[in-house]
């Protein structure tokens, strides 16, 4: 993709353009030989990894001739961290109001009575659940139950998994 930007006082200055639309905007202007007033611009995908309070954020920056993205992660403002707060919280929320519904619809459907069981087990844990931390919200974990309603628990550490029937 054939992209331009336009540059003021030596800098770029707003957001690149496509090629076809520079070429329509400014027809006199000669692609392969620009003027000071525009340059090349190359696209450049995020190649940062924010952490869960920080952000990435672009620069369109002057690497060897051309205008390119570069990327850096900046520590979010408490705005941004207080709202990103929020929305973790929310999302834990909506998670175990929807786990809920799914943990009664398969206790009510189960095909065992041990796979009902569980499914009621587990909807205990997720009433009793409480958020303390929205960035691990440690929601408790779905009960493995095979098709035929086998229950099976995965609790031990280091051992196989427990078929319970």
């Amino acid at each position: 993709m054939e992209l331009f930007i336009r540059i003021v006082d030596g800098q770029p200055f707003e957001h690149p353009i496509l090629g076809d639309n520079f070429i329509q905007a400014y027809p006199d202007v000669d692609v392969d030989n620009l003027p000071p007033e525009f340059a090349r611009f190359e696209r450049v995908e995020q190649n940062v990894t924010p952490t869960t309070f920080e952000v990435a954020e672009s620069t369109y920056t002057w690497v060897d001739g051309v205008v390119k993205d570069v990327w850096s992660v900046r520590p979010m403002t408490d705005e941004e961290e207080t709202q990103k707060r929020q929305d973790l919280f929310n999302g834990a929320n909506a998670s175990i109001e929807y786990m809920k519904g799914i943990a009664q619809q398969n206790a009510d459907n189960a095909p065992s009575d041990t796979a009902k069981q569980a499914w009621i087990d587990y909807l205990a844990q997720l009433n009793a659940w409480i958020l303390v931390d929205p960035v691990n919200p440690n929601i408790p974990r779905v009960p493995l139950i095979r098709p035929d309603g086998t229950v099976i628990s995965t609790s031990a550490s280091g051992s196989q998994p427990n078929v319970i029937g």
